[in-house]
């Protein structure tokens, strides 16, 4: 594969090396899919688990095949089949994996991906349809909105600095016929109370 057609695909990892035929299409579950097919290997600096410094005692140890979506390409969906290095550190005897920024660490989906049902979900869509778009069920499109969610929860355990408080008669839309609102003063963020 070529770098216009990484830069293209998004595959732009160059730790990520890609076989003579890379791409083949297959119908999975009914549904005509793209396959890119690679092999991430690299020399670890240090162990991923205790730390220790990279002096030879970090040896491969196998290449387990994972598979992992990527963003849905001229309408189909997309898979990245991916020979990732195992290594083995002979301090601690522990295993861990080759990993590559495009692709989230214990996860099968793309940071890309992650981010375009992420953007897909501003718009006025349902998840049901969002998730027909990007050839997954609903509930993943759910846990990529939690997952955002919980990054954006404000803290109240504190008070800030400059503290703004102003009341107002509530309409139809408070169960109260009076409300109040508080901001803080130096963000612009307000919450509202009834």
């Amino acid at each position: 594969m070529d770098d216009h057609t990484r830069k293209w695909t998004g595959l732009t990892d160059k730790q990520i090396i890609f076989e003579k035929n890379w791409l083949e299409e297959q119908i999975i579950d009914g549904q005509e899919t793209f396959i890119f097919h690679g092999t991430l290997t690299y020399t670890p600096t240090f162990c991923r688990k205790c730390g220790s410094k990279n002096e030879g005692q970090i040896v491969k140890n196998g290449t387990p095949l994972t598979r992992s979506q990527l963003v849905p390409f001229r309408g189909r969906k997309t898979v990245l089949h991916l020979k990732r290095s195992r290594f083995l550190c002979r301090d601690c005897g522990s295993t861990f994996n080759a990993q590559t920024p495009l692709i989230m660490e214990n996860h099968h989906l793309s940071r890309e991906w992650v981010y375009k049902i992420a953007r897909e979900l501003k718009k006025n869509r349902s998840r049901k349809e969002i998730a027909e778009d990007n050839f997954v069920s609903d509930v993943t499109v759910m846990r990529v909105l939690r997952s955002f969610a919980n990054e954006f929860t404000p803290n109240y355990k504190y008070l800030p600095k400059v503290l703004c408080v102003d009341e107002f008669r509530s309409l139809n839309a408070s169960d109260s016929p009076m409300s109040f609102i508080f901001m803080n003063g130096q963000t612009n963020q307000n919450h509202r109370s009834s």
